[in-house]
């Protein structure tokens, strides 16, 4: 047996079981510039596999698609969304709202309704003394509203008179032009033209003379008035005329009622010289009218004097023939007056027509008076 003690070279007693459990090793120490050399090696093999995987690694280039949301997630956010009223009903009305602007739009489109001015604006004519607002509008045809005035308010008596009597038929014509001033489209308009005013004297002494005459004016004011628009008076309190207006349609296509951009008119209205003229003519009549009225009853108190008469009555003179010696008047009765006779000779008897007051006999002797040119002795016809 050996001895559990031993002894060392050294001298020293070593026990057994430590001589047997040590183990020889000998950590060694790399020198730094080893290390350094290992670690960068270690790097560039790790950076290597990594540059080499991206070089097989595709690049990307399209985003990759979205995937529409699960049935369950759209259920989900529904009924969140109408779990708020509020931003329901105003998503429904922001919704009907496009859709009924896309409905208007379309057929707006499909109609073709073609774009224009409305208000036309102003046009005045200072010859006349006549101030024209026009409107336009597209409805399936052209549509047209006009409003016709004196510029002047001094003349508004003249323009009153005129259109109250217009001495012969009257009209306005409006035309219709594009940017550069070219002609597009017309329409005329007419007053309205009193035909008796203007009633001449008989062709045939023995017709009623106004009779031919009124029936061919009528006539002729219905052919005028055919198929044209006419002014319709606007009067004031006073029943006085202070505009004219008018309304229709006018013979313009689409494509003309496009490129309208503005107006103007013709007419054969009185100048503003002749307006004036006009009312001077009114305020001698009345003048004369009232003289006349005074006469009148004088000559009717010297006529009374003179014989019984068995007829009496009021008519008017529509012919004087001098040459002839015949008076005709509107009542069919004709009288014969002496030719010489200083009485005859009087213009005024002349001016037709003529309104008489007369007087007859048993002899049909008769005595017509007249306001401005007295009495006159003359035969009755039987």
């Amino acid at each position: 047996m050996r001895d559990a003690n031993l002894e060392d070279p050294e001298g020293k007693n070593i026990k057994e079981e430590e001589q047997l459990s040590a183990s020889t090793y000998k950590i060694i120490e790399p020198s730094p510039e080893d290390l350094n050399d290992r670690i960068a090696a270690a790097g560039l093999f790790i950076y290597s596999d990594v540059n080499a995987e991206a070089k097989v690694q595709k690049p990307a280039s399209d985003p990759p698609t979205p995937r529409p949301p699960s049935h369950a997630a759209l259920t989900e956010r529904m009924q969140r969304f109408a779990e708020n009223p509020t931003k329901f009903y105003a998503t429904i009305g922001v919704g009907l709202g496009v859709l009924i602007g896309v409905i208007i739009a379309t057929v707006f489109l499909l109609s073709g309704s073609p774009v224009g001015r409305y208000d036309l604006g102003p046009v005045i004519a200072d010859g006349t003394g006549l101030k024209g607002h026009l409107y336009i509008n597209w409805e399936k045809t052209l549509h047209y509203r006009l409003t016709l005035e004196t510029i002047y308010p001094e003349q508004q008596a003249g323009f009153a008179l005129e259109v109250a009597n217009p001495p012969y038929p009257l009209f306005i014509e409006i035309h219709l032009q594009d940017d550069q001033g070219l002609f597009l489209c017309s329409r005329e308009i007419v007053l309205k033209y009193d035909a008796l005013s203007t009633a001449a004297t008989a062709n045939h002494p023995n017709e009623p003379p106004a009779a031919i005459d009124i029936a061919q004016l009528n006539a002729q004011e219905q052919e005028r008035e055919q198929g044209k628009d006419i002014f319709q008076n606007q009067l004031a309190p006073g029943g006085q005329v202070v505009a004219l207006n008018a309304q229709g349609e006018i013979p313009c296509s689409a494509k003309s009622y496009e490129k309208t951009t503005q107006w103007n008119f013709s007419t054969n209205f009185p100048s503003l010289a002749e307006q004036d003229e006009g009312l001077e003519r009114l305020q001698e009549m009345r003048a004369n009218a009232g003289q006349r009225s005074a006469a009148h009853k004088k000559a009717v108190k010297a006529a009374e004097k003179l014989l019984p008469f068995s007829i009496e009555g009021d008519d008017m003179i529509v012919e004087f023939d001098v040459n002839r010696g015949v008076i005709v008047t509107n009542g069919r009765n004709t009288f014969f007056f002496d030719k010489t006779s200083m009485g005859s000779a009087n213009p005024v008897w002349q001016e037709y027509p003529v309104s008489i007051h007369f007087h007859c006999d048993r002899n049909s002797d008769c005595t017509l008076m007249h306001a401005g040119a007295g009495a006159l002795h003359v035969k009755l016809r039987r």
